[in-house]
C-alpha cells in the first residue's frame, strides 16, 4: 500500500495519522535513505501528541525518549553493526513495553529488530516526489487515517 506525499508537511501529517492509530502504543519501523523524511515523520507524530516537544534524530544517542501519552521510544539503528548490538543498547527492554510507541529508524540495517507486528514504512524521495510504502498489520488503518 502506498501514499504519495507532496512535501515535508504531508510527511508530518502521515506521522500524526500514525500517532492516532497507535494511541495505545505499538511499533513503527522506518526505512529510507538520508533525507527521505524519517525524522520529519517522527516530528509529525510527536507534534500530534505534544506540541511543546521537538523531535530530533537519535543518530548519535541511539535512543530519544519522549514523555508523551503513550511514551515514544525513538531509536536509530544506523550505527549498529548486528543483532548483538540490540542487547547492548537495551533495545528489547524498550520494544517490549506495550504501552509505548516505538519508532525505529534504519530498521533495515538490523532486520532482526523487527518484532513482527505494527507497521513497516519505507520512505522514498526521488525526482521531487515522496512516497511512503506501508506494510504490516497496521498498514490499512494508517492509510485510512491519513486519508480521513
Amino acid at each position: 500500500m502506498e501514499i504519495q506525499l507532496r512535501d515535508a508537511a504531508a510527511t508530518a501529517r502521515l506521522g500524526a495519522a500514525i500517532a492516532r492509530v497507535f494511541a495505545d502504543g505499538g511499533f513503527v519501523g522506518l526505512i529510507g535513505e538520508l533525507g527521505a523524511g524519517k525524522t520529519t515523520l517522527v516530528k509529525g507524530l510527536l507534534a500530534e501528541l505534544d506540541l511543546s516537544l521537538e523531535a530530533s534524530s537519535p543518530t548519535y544517542t541511539l535512543l530519544n525518549v519522549y514523555e508523551t501519552n503513550p511514551p515514544i521510544y525513538h531509536f536509530d539503528l544506523y550505527r549498529l553493526e548486528n543483532a548483538d548490538d540490540l542487547e547492548s543498547v537495551g533495545y528489547w527492554d524498550h520494544i517490549e513495553d506495550e504501552s509505548a510507541l516505538s519508532c525505529v529508524e534504519w530498521i533495515d540495517k538490523v532486520p532482526e529488530a523487527w518484532p513482527g507486528d505494527g507497521l513497516l514504512l519505507t520512505l522514498t524521495y526521488a525526482n521531487d516526489a515522496r512516497t511512503a510504502k506501508l506494510e504490516g498489520p497496521a498498514a490499512q488503518n494508517v492509510h485510512a487515517e491519513f486519508n480521513r
